[in-house]
């Protein structure tokens, strides 16, 4: 296939990314702030009409001009965290967390070179005079 075609996988792919992206957007509580988003547009396209721009930011963004929408959002908002928190269940007067105390940390010393055996093995001693020397080379084969 040519490098410019879209493949029915491709589209696949991108519909499935989509919707990921969303079910993510909305487990995170991001509906809330693209509606917020959506009244902030239009409350700064309102009052930067009436006020100016610098007065229409400052009017949209200090909390004090909320519009229906931004309302709505906050009123959604409480529903939905009240909602949340009936779901929880009620703690229980008895329980009570208790004082842990931990006991020191056990501290294990490397052991002494006394304390290790070394084995000689003369076979595989590096430091002897071989070291740095080509290794033997093979007998030729006869034809």
């Amino acid at each position: 296939m040519s490098e410019g075609r879209t493949t029915r996988a491709d589209v696949k792919r991108l519909v499935h990314m989509i919707v990921a992206l969303l079910g993510c957007l909305h487990l995170c509580g991001g509906h809330w702030g693209v509606m917020q988003a959506v009244a902030w547009t239009s409350m700064l396209a309102d009052y930067s009409a009436q006020d100016g721009f610098v007065v229409g930011a400052k009017k949209t963004f200090d909390g004090e001009h909320p519009c229906c929408m931004c309302k709505a959002i906050q009123e959604g908002k409480k529903k939905e965290s009240g909602a949340h928190d009936k779901q929880l269940p009620a703690p229980n007067p008895g329980l009570m967390l208790k004082e842990c105390v931990l006991s020191p940390a056990l501290v294990i010393s490397p052991p002494a070179p006394r304390d290790c055996v070394v084995l000689p093995a003369p076979d595989l001693d590096a430091r002897g005079p071989r070291l740095g020397l080509r290794p033997a080379v093979p007998p030729p084969r006869c034809a």
